[in-house]
């Protein structure tokens, strides 16, 4: 029988990377960026329109500061872990006492 070899693309376990960005914050920043341009939109018909650009411009350089430190912070995954860890509670309240249990009866 005769040997058979599998080429191994050397890429496959490195990080997605865009503009500095890894991973998810690529999506958050493609979506906190369309929306600030509809917001730009949006106050384009209330104030002036190079005002209106100016802010958007500002915005969007804003968010992708943010998600830029977030994803140098954090990592490709740490920001979901982030949040997780903040979702959890500080202490258990135990309703009954130990003395109760059968493992804690002297008998």
């Amino acid at each position: 029988m005769e040997q058979e070899y599998l080429h191994i693309k050397k890429g496959l376990q490195k990080e997605v990377l865009f503009m500095g960005l890894k991973a998810v914050y690529i999506n958050y920043c493609i979506y906190l960026g369309l929306a600030s341009i509809i917001i730009g939109l949006g106050l384009s018909t209330i104030i002036p329109t190079a005002l209106a650009l100016l802010i958007t411009t500002l915005l969007i350089l804003v968010v992708f500061a943010i998600l830029m430190f977030y994803s140098k912070t954090y990592g490709a995954k740490g920001f979901v872990k982030k949040l997780a860890d903040a979702q959890r509670p500080n202490s258990i309240k135990v309703s009954n006492s130990f003395e109760t249990l059968l493992v804690w009866k002297n008998n």
